[in-house]
């Protein structure tokens, strides 16, 4: 049996080079780190020109999988049965962890090129429309077909993460053009949006990730000298064998012209009705903490200064911010492989560097307590909730202990201290039912709560009385749900439910306001009302939110905050003081740079490169010192 470390990714792109530009350096991390990789291809590549072009594509990938790999470029071909279809598979002889699936779907352009359909673009936006496999194995595929497949190879695989293209473009497919600014290719969107429908069919505890293909060439260069050698070294194995790019592997030089920048990029599309976060600063002022929807990175917007500073790291998830015991705050963040750092304020002002947290690699970002004791919970590739502490005032944090094992735990968790200072946790299953563990010197077992069943939305907190109060969504209304417990330090009794009359969606805000009473803040529907929630009464705060809410009380003051409905990021903060709400304060986007790996950084020392064992080499092909110059090879109507 393959033993993949604890890492399954599961890569679905539309063509050969797709998953080498805009997904790498992430694969590559994957592999490295022991993980397994399977790389399902929709389409032929062939572009009209026959089973030859495919194959020689396909050749080409499985040499760039095999330098990832530094393997001899030596697979076992077969045909997987994915239900009661037949798809092309690969396996790495000597790294049974890599397969590559090809779907091989028909892929000339429909029309003259740009600005016409593709069979999967027709496919995927015609209703009725087919495809037709190419190779020895043909199969014909409508959309719901597709799907389908792709949530068996999702069941099948049971994947840590899956990655995809970008499937948020508006443009029509008709309409999209080659080089203009913001516009992808429709493959790449079709292949995003069948994706995207799998997975809402076949949700499972994984992580999902989406990447900006052609437009990230249009954002700032954002990986490390190394990540951009390696990345060129592993996309050059492949054009070697793609004629469109290298007509002649002696003299090739890519890669060039707009390759040449997707391979210095590696940008993630934002989930952007993320909750910003609010945090105290000790000179009584306030942070905002964002993640960048142009630089993928932390961010922190500082009142004192009235401007963001980037933090740094590169994450496809949102952030989560939290005030230290010493009164500085920190800021944490999930790497595209999975692991979680961390980086707090230092006693200067400035930020320290991202710190590891070892141990178990998780598939969501960590849920932070704002009171009592500190502490963070995740849910880990297998399928366990994990928490961390801070060791000391340092900055530096435990490794990842699991909790007791909870089946079929949701990974979004409340945490909660009680009277006498222990830690809660509270959890939903995927039968809708509620459970909590108490953590003083060793978490104890789960234990249920008797509450109609749920799909989550949780929040909790210790209000002025110390007595937890905790919210809920119940799972036929969408109402928001309050229990209370029924005195200090039992865990065990609870009120009966209150239904709040309220819907909202992903988890409410919670947090004590000026006068010390309970506030909820939560939002309706995406793009829909924020509604704030306090003594009973509801509040409609704004028509039109971009984001879940925030909120805190800093300085006597009372305040929430969340983004913009506008589709540039930004912003909004409301303060209530003494009863009276000041207009809303607009903060303007994040930097549109300062991203990077969580890693030191490479740019000033030597770059290595993977060996190149003697199976790699290619009868023909170019030695490293024969790359130089640069030119566009690509023709601007048909690149794929």
């Amino acid at each position: 049996m393959v033993q993949c470390n604890g890492i399954k990714d599961l890569v679905f792109v539309a063509h050969q080079d797709d998953d080498l530009l805009f997904m790498n350096p992430d694969i590559e991390s994957t592999i490295d780190a022991g993980g397994c990789v399977q790389v399902v291809y929709l389409t032929a590549s062939e572009r009209g020109e026959g089973e030859a072009y495919m194959l020689g594509r396909e050749r080409g990938v499985r040499s760039a999988y095999s330098y990832m790999a530094q393997e001899p470029n030596i697979w076992a071909e077969d045909f997987a049965a994915i239900h009661d279809r037949h798809v092309a598979r690969f396996t790495l002889h000597g790294n049974k962890r890599l397969q590559l699936l090809h779907l091989r779907l028909k892929d000339p352009w429909l029309g003259k090129g740009w600005g016409s359909l593709t069979p999967l673009s027709r496919t995927e936006s015609v209703a009725g429309a087919t495809v037709e496999s190419l190779g020895p194995a043909a199969e014909i595929y409508s959309r719901s077909d597709l799907v389908e497949t792709l949530e068996n190879i999702i069941q099948d695989y049971q994947p840590s993460t899956i990655r995809h293209m970008d499937g948020s473009i508006t443009v029509p497919y008709e309409r999209l053009c080659w080089r203009c600014a913001g516009h992808a290719h429709p493959d790449h969107i079709a292949s995003a949006r069948l994706v995207h429908d799998a997975i809402v069919n076949q949700p499972g505890n994984y992580a999902e990730i989406a990447y900006v293909d052609y437009p990230s060439q249009e954002r700032a260069a954002n990986l490390s000298a190394t990540e951009i050698t390696e990345k060129t070294q592993a996309f050059r194995r492949y054009a070697w064998d793609d004629y469109r790019y290298c007509a002649n592997a002696r003299l090739c030089q890519e890669p060039a012209g707009p390759a040449a920048a997707w391979v210095g990029r590696a940008y993630y599309v934002s989930r952007n009705n993320e909750a910003p976060y609010i945090v105290s600063r000790l000179d009584g002022g306030f942070f905002v903490f964002a993640l960048g929807e142009a630089n993928a990175a932390a961010n922190a917007w500082q009142s004192t200064g009235q401007q963001w500073i980037s933090l740094g790291g590169r994450t496809a998830d949102p952030i989560a911010a939290f005030e230290s015991s010493n009164g500085r705050p920190g800021v944490f963040a999930r790497d595209a492989t999975g692991l979680a750092w961390v980086s707090t304020q230092t006693p200067a002002g400035s930020w320290a560097s991202w710190q590891l947290i070892p141990g178990a690699r998780i598939t969501y970002l960590p849920v932070v307590s704002a009171e009592g004791p500190l502490l963070a919970v995740a849910m880990g590739n297998d399928g366990l909730l994990h928490y961390a502490k801070p060791e000391n005032d340092s900055g530096a944090w435990t490794a990842w202990r699991a909790l007791p094992p909870l089946p079929g735990a949701l990974p979004r968790v409340a945490l909660a201290s009680d009277d006498s200072g222990a830690s809660m946790v509270f959890a939903t299953d995927e039968a809708g039912r509620l459970w909590h563990s108490v953590y003083r010197t060793r978490w104890s077992p789960w234990q249920r709560i008797n509450v109609p069943d749920t799909d989550g939305g949780l929040a909790a907190l210790q209000n002025a009385s110390h007595i937890i109060e905790l919210y809920l969504r119940d799972k036929a209304s969408g109402h928001m749900l309050q229990i209370v417990q029924q005195q200090t330090g039992d865990p065990a009794g609870w009120s009966q439910p209150t239904d709040l009359g309220l819907t909202y969606i992903g988890s409410p805000a919670v947090g004590l306001n000026e006068t010390g009473a309970v506030a909820v803040a939560a939002l309706e529907h995406p793009g829909g009302p924020l509604w704030l929630m306090e003594a009973g009464q509801a509040t409609r705060l704004t028509a039109t939110a971009g984001s879940l809410p925030s909120l805190g009380t800093i300085g006597g003051a009372f305040y929430v905050a969340a983004r913009s409905a506008e589709a540039t990021q930004a912003y909004w903060v409301r303060v209530r003081r003494h009863g009276a709400w000041d207009e809303p304060k607009m903060i303007k986007a994040p930097p549109a740079d300062g991203g990077g790996a969580f890693k030191p950084d490479y740019s000033q020392e030597t770059i290595p490169i993977k060996p190149l064992p003697s199976p790699y080499v290619r009868q023909g092909a170019p030695s490293i010192a024969a790359f130089t110059g640069s030119t566009d090879a690509l023709s601007g109507d048909t690149h794929p």
